[in-house]
């Protein structure tokens, strides 16, 4: 929007008529963009041109955090942490601004009696993203009596895309895999995943489709995910699930195709041999 000496407005490319040989100010603002305005000498019967240049506003994009109940840690993508959000209090709001657009993470270190969180967050440009957590409750064994130890496995995810969000299950994330954004390939592996049960395996990285796939693991095995972002717009995102052993099984003998054992095989060979060298001298 384009206004005029702070009068008359118009959207952008606009023409003012206004009155020649005196100085007019020109201001224009824009969503998400720090407002410019500049002074400009109109002669008269004669038309003045400006170009404006719009600063983006880091304010313009942030994130707003709600916890419920308050009193809790909140960190965004693990470096800035606020403590003690709305300490005593049935909820707690924090507001996290100039950060990029793009995918990032939410973590929450619990107060006593509640669960610890972790949340992948898209942010877009120009917009406040609300994140609204309700904590779980911590629930202590009914009994004292030791559980059964619990089948795990392991999950190893491969990527094509260093400095990756990845996450299993939208809770435990790791942010920058491989190091910072470009290509090449990044690997995370989460361990002590429970077997046989579905995992939600998560990939986002700025400027690509993010990926979801289910991914089940054996007891004692691993479970690996090979994925390849695509960008916006870009070709079709392929996801291959291997799974492997944790331990190898020693190599067996070989037999001969006929069923025979080997050592049976040569010796008979080398029976045959000596009868030829026989009967020839």
């Amino acid at each position: 929007m384009a206004c005029l000496d702070s009068g008359s407005c118009d959207i952008t490319s606009a023409t003012f008529t206004v009155e020649g040989n005196a100085w007019h100010k020109v201001t224009v603002t824009a969503k998400g963009y720090q407002q410019w305005s500049q002074n400009v000498y109109v002669t008269s019967d004669q038309t003045s041109m400006i170009e404006a240049y719009l600063d983006r506003d880091p304010n313009a994009t942030a994130v707003k955090v709600t916890i419920r109940p308050g009193g809790g840690v909140i960190c965004f993508d693990n470096s800035d942490c606020r403590a003690n959000v709305g300490a005593n209090s049935t909820s707690g709001s924090t507001l996290f601004t100039g950060v990029s657009e793009g995918y990032h993470t939410v973590s929450v270190e619990a107060p006593a009696d509640y669960q610890d969180t972790t949340r992948l967050v898209k942010v877009e440009y120009g917009k406040i993203t609300e994140v609204d957590i309700g904590l779980d409750m911590f629930i202590a064994p009914a009994t004292m009596t030791p559980a059964a130890p619990r089948a795990t496995g392991s999950i190893r995810v491969y990527v094509d895309r260093t400095g990756s969000t990845v996450c299993i299950n939208n809770g435990d994330c790791y942010v920058n895999v491989g190091g910072s954004p470009g290509p090449g390939t990044g690997t995370v592996v989460f361990s002590d995943v429970t077997a046989g049960e579905v995992q939600i395996i998560t990939i986002a990285a700025d400027g690509y489709m993010p990926v979801s796939t289910a991914i089940t693991v054996g007891k004692d095995q691993i479970a690996t995910a090979d994925v390849s972002l695509r960008p916006v717009g870009g070709a079709t995102t392929v996801t291959t699930l291997t799974q492997v052993q944790q331990s190898t099984v020693p190599p067996t003998m070989p037999t001969a195709r006929s069923g025979l054992g080997v050592v049976p095989v040569l010796a008979a060979l080398a029976l045959c041999s000596a009868v030829f060298l026989f009967r020839k001298y």
